[in-house]
């Protein structure tokens, strides 16, 4: 009997090391503070306002506290960001009052969105394309789960859209899973550290971070190669730590071979995407995958998506089980009016897609809404 003990010992020691492992790296909530993100917006953009010069060829937009230009003007900096409509066009696309139409549309006076539906050219994977407009940066923004910051703090991106009462809702780069990386939400730092990893082909070794800037425009940059400090000062409304940039300044930025290392055997996967057409024009895209039905894209397949789409950037964010894309009125309200657009399959233990459709609990969102 004594000749087991010992290993015993050593399986059940084993046993409760990996659980503790499992439990503090994916469920047990660590650095965890309850954060408002709402109360600085305007102070956010009124700060951008007084320490920024606005180009003499812009129009400024109600209640933003910063000159914006309108997408088919000149854009910022001299950049030929593509536009296909007048300004009169444009300026149609939005409504006196809010016209909400049940899984394609919605406007206002300040937001326009258009949920179109997709298949890819081999007929294997959908996707869908929300295409926005906006009079103000401020209405793109981002929620936390339970309002609170911390690692394996997660909630469902229905209910982070519902209880912020946003229109328009993907999710974002789950920062939560890392305790690392650039994070910055609607203008305030919550995290400054820089990733801990370097080298190798793990997503957090180079990773490339994502700025969404007081003026509507975008930037991919390497966070090891830049202080978080840099990157505020020129006014970051918004910084995400996934990656990688798939488009940068119009062109493809990944090569065929490239995929983010933890996607599934063969680089197919769900995704989620956020692109920048030009500033106040920007595009949601999220995928479905891992079924019978669609099969999801490599990096390189969304990248050329995105090109096509004509963003002038277009960035990776968390996909997978995570991927997750949800139209609602924008009342809050669980009145039967929202509903999820695509169709995120979730694994097995390992690995596989075992076709059932359900929201994974996330760490945050990005999202268009107007309270």
């Amino acid at each position: 009997m004594r000749k087991f003990v010992l290993p015993l010992i050593f399986v059940l020691a084993g046993t409760c090391f990996v659980t503790y492992s499992f439990l503090d790296t994916f469920v047990i909530p660590k650095n965890v503070r309850k954060v408002n993100l709402d109360n600085n917006i305007d102070d956010f953009f009124n700060r951008q306002s007084s320490s920024s010069q606005a180009p003499s060829n812009t129009n400024s937009q109600p209640n933003s506290g910063i000159s914006m230009p309108t997408s088919s003007e000149a854009p910022i900096n001299k950049i030929e960001y593509y536009e296909d409509l007048t300004n009169e066009q444009i300026e149609a696309l939005f409504t006196s009052e809010v016209v909400f139409k049940e899984r394609e549309h919605y406007s206002s006076p300040n937001i326009y969105i258009d949920i179109t539906t997709h298949r890819d050219e081999s007929d294997k994977t959908t996707y869908y394309v929300g295409d926005i407009r906006l009079k103000d940066l401020k209405y793109l923004k981002t929620a936390l789960a339970h309002d609170t910051f911390g690692e394996n703090v997660n909630e469902r991106t229905s209910d982070m859209c519902k209880r912020k009462k946003g229109i328009l809702a993907i999710n974002g780069d789950y920062y939560g899973a890392q305790e690392a990386g650039y994070v910055v939400r609607n203008g305030t730092t919550l995290r400054s550290s820089k990733s801990k990893m370097k080298g190798g082909t793990h997503p957090r070794s180079n990773p490339e971070d994502l700025a969404i800037y007081a003026d509507g425009s975008f930037e991919v940059f390497n966070e090891n190669e830049r202080n978080l400090d840099e990157i505020t000062a020129k006014g970051a409304w918004q910084v995400f730590s996934f990656g990688p940039g798939l488009v940068e300044e119009g062109e493809i930025a990944v090569s065929q071979q490239e995929e983010v290392d933890v996607a599934l055997a063969g680089g197919r996967n769900q995704r989620t995407v956020i692109g920048l057409i030009a500033p106040l024009h920007y595009c949601f895209v999220a995928t479905d995958g891992r079924s019978s039905e669609s099969e999801g894209f490599s990096l390189y397949e969304m990248a050329q998506i995105m090109k096509d789409l004509h963003c002038y950037y277009a960035y990776n964010l968390d996909g997978g089980g995570s991927s997750t894309m949800y139209f609602d009125d924008g009342s809050g309200n669980a009145n039967g009016m929202g509903h999820l657009i695509n169709k995120p399959v979730q694994t097995d233990s390992r690995g596989r897609g075992t076709g059932a459709i359900q929201q994974r609990e996330i760490s945050d969102i990005v999202y268009i809404g107007e309270e």
